[in-house]
């Protein structure tokens, strides 16, 4: 039995659970939507660059759910997470959590996605965990801001300042982002990486196993 770290966008999820959230948003208010589209082309043109994807998705949020109360989030969150529970869970790995659940493994689930989205979306995919570590955000009086956004070594912070020994963890992940928390974890397992990912881990000093599915 290994304890276990698991991400969540592009492994528990085959979607982006916080930006389906911000096309939501944007589908129901298309005047927001169209005032965010500089955020959004600098969000897109980032690319693989972490520090500056990360400032980017968090100023098309920013932008996208300005003036949005937080009831009127809640609602958005709980709606969109439960949906993609539903229809964009990851089999294989809604299997492997499942069985790591039966062994008694500790299982931590670490993700940059906002928590109450990611809470809604592991109530209905059925994954049981003991922890949740998520982005986090904070209303202002002109709407939602990222308190915390838990992405690449920011996320392997977090894991350590909950007293997570991730270096006596298996860490389940899809993406580069996280090399940092990979680096450190005492095992590697790459989910279904994109090619960029893949490339950039084979060519990296740390050893992993791949599931493609």
């Amino acid at each position: 039995m290994t304890d276990a770290v698991l991400d969540l966008d592009g492994v528990l999820s085959t979607r982006d659970t916080f930006a389906t959230l911000l096309v939501e948003a944007a589908r129901r208010s298309p005047v927001m939507g169209a005032r965010s589209a500089p955020a959004l082309a600098r969000w897109l043109r980032a690319g693989h660059d972490v520090p500056r994807h990360a400032a980017a998705s968090r100023e098309v949020a920013r932008t996208l759910l300005r003036g949005m109360p937080e009831p009127m989030y809640d609602a958005l969150a709980r709606d969109v997470g439960a949906r993609l529970g539903r229809i964009a869970s990851r089999r294989s790995m809604l299997e492997v959590a499942a069985g790591l659940q039966r062994e008694g493994a500790h299982i931590v689930v670490a993700t940059g996605s906002e928590h109450r989205l990611a809470a809604a979306f592991l109530a209905a995919a059925g994954v049981e965990h003991d922890l949740l570590l998520a982005s986090t955000l904070r209303w202002t009086p002109t709407g939602p801001v990222f308190e915390r956004h838990i992405r690449g070594a920011s996320k392997l912070t977090a894991i350590r300042e909950a007293g997570i020994p991730i270096e006596q963890r298996r860490f389940w992940t899809d993406s580069f982002d996280d090399y940092p928390t990979a680096e450190a974890a005492a095992s590697v397992v790459l989910v279904a990486p994109s090619r960029h990912s893949a490339a950039r881990y084979r060519a990296s000093p740390v050893p992993f196993e791949l599931l493609l599915r």
